[in-house]
């Protein structure tokens, strides 16, 4: 019976084979998914960043209004304190 021992080799063998052509197919699918969710997050990181720097302009361009905003708003409540000091002070028709 020594053939049996030899058929068992080969089969082992070819067992062997089989499963390392399995795990060499099975890293070479992780290495794609990898490579491709690299390319994703790479392409995410410069949409983000493409929004981030949108938002920070717009965040500037905001801050601009509110601030031009801010003075004119103080300037018309002095035009309305005076304007209301000088119908304060001034007299009225039976007054004078």
């Amino acid at each position: 019976m020594p053939g049996q021992g030899n058929d068992h080799g080969n089969d082992f063998e070819k067992r062997l084979e089989a499963a390392e052509l399995r795990l060499a197919n099975a890293i070479v699918q992780l290495e794609s998914s990898l490579d491709k969710q690299s390319s994703s997050a790479t392409g995410l990181e410069v949409g983000l960043a493409d929004e981030i720097s949108r938002l920070q302009s717009e965040n500037v361009e905001l801050k601009s209004i509110v601030g031009q905003t801010s003075h004119r708003l103080d300037a018309t409540i002095v035009k309305l304190k005076d304007h209301m000091n000088v119908q304060a002070t001034a007299p009225t028709e039976g007054q004078v």
